[in-house]
C-alpha cells in the first residue's frame, strides 16, 4: 500500500510524536492499531501533497508543524508609530495575540503571518507576486510577547470602496482586520484591543447623520453649548430617561401600547426591545397606529414630547425600508419624534448602512445583542466593545448601547466610561491609540441593563456627566407605583446627582425617588445601609419592604 519510503517516514513522525508526548509528562502513552493506521495515513497523504505548511522539521530536540516563515516580508519592526499616524496612509490595529505552540514556531514568524493571511499573503510563494502586490503588505510594526501584544499597519489602499460613490466600507475593514485570521491554525487566539483610523480616511465613512442635539431639539432642549470636553460634566440638553417595553416579548397591541402611554406621562424616550419587531401576535401594522394615539394622548396631559424608537431589523434591506417607512408614515407630523432601532451586531454593517442612508433625518439607534460573544473578557477572539462602538460611529449610529459601567446586571467595568468618551468626544484616547474622528458627529451612549434610580447616582459620578439617554426597563416598570413614577425616579436621581446632594436626603424630600427604595430593596441595602431608618415613615415606608427573613 505505501513505498518503503514513505513508511519510513511515517514511522520517523510517529517515534517523534511520542516522544514529544513523553517529555509533556505523557508518561503512559499508548497507541492502538488503528490509531496509527489512520494518523500514519493523514501523515503520508500529507507528505505527499507537497503543501508547505504541514511540512515537518526538527527544531531542537521538539517536533513542530510550520508554515512559509513570512517574518521577512511581512514583519517590519523598525517602523515608528508616530510617523505611520502622521502620514495617515494606514489603519492600525492593536490585537492581543498568541501563537499555538508547537505548531507555532515563534512570536514574531507567527505575527507575520498573521498580517499575510490578513491582507495579501498566503501559506506559499506564489508566482503572482509582483512589486504593487508587495506595497500593500498589511505589516506587523511592533510585538511584545509577555505583553502578547502585536500591532499591525493596514495600507488604506487595502479596503475596498463603493462603485457608486466612492464611499469607504467597514465591512470590508472587518474582512481584513478581523476575517480569516481567527481560524488559523498557529494562532490560539487573537482579539482587538484597539484600532486607529487616520482621520483623511475616516472622512470617507457616513458617520452619523444625526446626534443627540437632534433629539435635544426635539425635546425642547437648549443646544447651543454642546462642547463635550473633558472635565466639563454638564452640557446643555442634559439627561434623556428612557425605558424599553416590558416584559421584552409577549404584549399585544392594545397591552403594548398601554404600557408605553404610561411610561410616557413621565419619561422621554420609549423603545422596542431589540426583538420585538413584527410577531404575530403583534403585527406592526396593528400596533404602530395605537402607539401613536398613545402618544399623542400621553403629549396631550403632559405637555411634553417623547421619542418612540421602532425596531426595523430585518434580514431584506428592502424589508427594513418597508418597516421604516410605514413607522414614520404613521407618526406623519410626528416623524421627527421617531429613531429607528437596528440590532447592528447581528444584521451587520449593511443594516445600519441601510437606515443611515435611506433615513438620514431619524436619530439611528444601534443595539448591539449578541456582541458580547466576541467582545466579552471571557472571549478571547474577536475584537472588544471600545473597537464595536468605534465601528458603529463610523457606521453612523447617533447612539449605541454601552452597558452600564458595573452598576448594571450586565458584564461590564467602571473603565467602560471611556468607550462613551470615545463615542462623545472629537479627540479621545483609546488603549493604545488616540483617535482624532476629524469632526465626525458624536454618538451617544445609551445605558441599560439593570439600571434603576437607586444605582444611578454612583453611575453619574463614574462617568463624571449625564448627557447620555438611560433606558430602564425594570427600573421603570418594576416602581412599584408604576411606570410614570419610575421615570420620575429616574430624573430625580439625576437631579440629585446633578444638584451633588446625599440621595438619602434628597429621598426625603422626593416621593418617586424615595420609594425606588422600597422597589428595589436588594440595591439599596447594598448601597444605602441605612435607608430603612432615615426614610421610615416618610412617603408610606415602613423600612420593613423587602427584608429578607432568616
Amino acid at each position: 500500500m505505501f513505498t518503503d519510503k514513505q513508511l519510513r517516514a511515517v514511522l520517523f513522525i510517529g517515534l517523534l510524536a511520542i516522544a514529544r508526548a513523553h517529555d509533556m509528562g505523557f508518561q503512559n502513552v499508548a497507541f492502538s492499531r488503528g490509531t496509527l493506521l489512520r494518523n500514519s495515513r493523514k501523515a503520508v497523504q500529507s507528505l505527499d501533497s507537497g503543501v508547505q505548511s504541514n511540512c515537518v522539521r526538527i527544531c531542537g530536540e521538539r517536533c513542530v508543524r510550520m508554515g512559509l516563515d513570512q517574518s521577512n516580508r511581512y514583519a517590519k519592526l523598525d517602523l515608528d508609530e508616530e510617523t505611520l499616524i502622521k502620514e495617515q496612509q494606514h489603519v492600525l490595529v492593536a490585537y492581543k495575540m498568541r501563537p499555538k505552540y508547537p505548531i507555532a514556531v515563534d512570536y514574531v514568524s507567527t505575527a507575520a503571518h498573521f498580517a499575510a493571511e490578513s491582507s495579501t499573503g498566503t501559506n506559499v510563494n506564489v508566482c503572482t507576486t509582483d512589486d504593487h502586490t508587495m506595497s500593500v503588505d498589511a505589516v506587523v510594526y511592533e510585538v511584545d510577547e509577555d505583553e502578547e501584544l502585536m500591532k499591525i499597519a493596514y495600507p488604506v489602499k487595502l479596503f475596498d470602496r463603493n462603485i457608486t460613490d466612492g464611499r469607504a466600507m467597514v465591512c470590508s475593514i472587518l474582512t481584513l482586520v478581523i476575517g480569516n485570521n481567527q481560524g488559523m491554525g498557529d494562532v490560539e487566539y487573537g482579539k482587538i484591543h484597539d484600532i486607529f483610523i487616520p482621520p483623511n480616511f475616516l472622512r470617507l465613512f457616513d458617520g452619523p447623520a444625526v446626534d443627540i442635539r437632534h433629539m435635544w431639539r426635539v425635546l425642547g432642549r437648549e443646544t447651543d453649548d454642546y462642547d463635550p470636553i473633558v472635565g466639563k460634566t454638564e452640557w446643555n440638553g442634559g439627561f434623556v430617561v428612557g425605558t424599553i417595553i416590558k416584559p421584552k416579548l409577549g404584549l399585544r397591541p392594545k397591552e403594548f401600547a398601554e404600557a408605553a402611554y404610561q411610561f410616557r406621562l413621565g419619561g422621554d424616550f420609549l423603545k422596542n426591545d431589540e426583538p420585538q419587531g413584527n410577531q404575530t401576535f403583534c403585527p406592526m401594522r396593528t400596533v404602530i397606529p395605537i402607539v401613536v394615539e398613545a402618544m399623542k394622548r400621553a403629549m396631550a396631559e403632559t405637555g411634553r414630547r417623547v421619542f418612540f424608537s421602532a425596531n426595523i431589523t430585518a434580514d431584506d434591506p428592502d424589508e427594513m425600508i418597508a418597516r421604516g417607512k410605514y413607522v414614520l408614515g404613521q407618526f406623519d407630523h410626528l416623524a421627527e419624534q421617531v429613531s429607528l432601532l437596528v440590532d447592528g451586531y447581528v444584521a451587520g454593517p449593511t443594516a445600519v448602512t441601510t437606515s443611515r442612508r435611506n433615513f438620514p433625518r431619524q436619530y439611528l439607534h444601534y443595539h448591539r445583542a449578541g456582541h458580547g460573544a466576541v467582545t466579552s473578557p471571557q472571549t478571547q477572539r474577536g475584537y472588544t466593545a471600545l473597537v464595536l462602538s468605534k465601528i458603529s460611529r463610523m457606521l453612523g449610529a447617533s447612539g449605541i448601547h454601552v452597558g452600564t459601567m458595573g452598576y448594571g446586571k450586565m458584564e461590564s467595568e467602571k473603565s467602560d466610561k471611556d468607550i462613551v468618551y470615545m463615542l462623545e468626544r472629537d479627540i479621545a484616547q483609546g488603549p493604545y491609540y488616540k483617535q482624532d474622528w476629524a469632526g465626525m458627529l458624536p454618538t451617544t451612549g445609551i445605558i441599560s441593563g439593570g439600571m434603576n434610580a437607586v444605582r444611578m447616582v454612583g453611575f453619574f459620578e463614574n462617568l463624571t456627566h449625564a448627557n447620555v439617554i438611560m433606558t430602564c426597563g425594570g427600573g421603570s416598570y418594576g416602581h412599584v407605583d408604576g411606570p410614570a413614577e419610575g421615570a420620575t425616579s429616574c430624573r430625580q436621581a439625576w437631579l440629585c446627582w446633578k444638584a451633588g446632594e446625599d440621595p438619602i436626603e434628597y429621598a426625603k424630600k422626593h416621593r418617586q425617588y424615595a420609594r425606588a427604595f422600597i422597589s428595589f430593596p436588594g440595591d439599596a441595602d447594598k448601597l444605602f445601609p441605612n435607608w430603612r431608618t432615615e426614610l421610615k415613615g416618610l412617603h408610606d415606608i415602613t423600612g420593613e419592604e423587602g427584608k429578607v427573613v432568616a
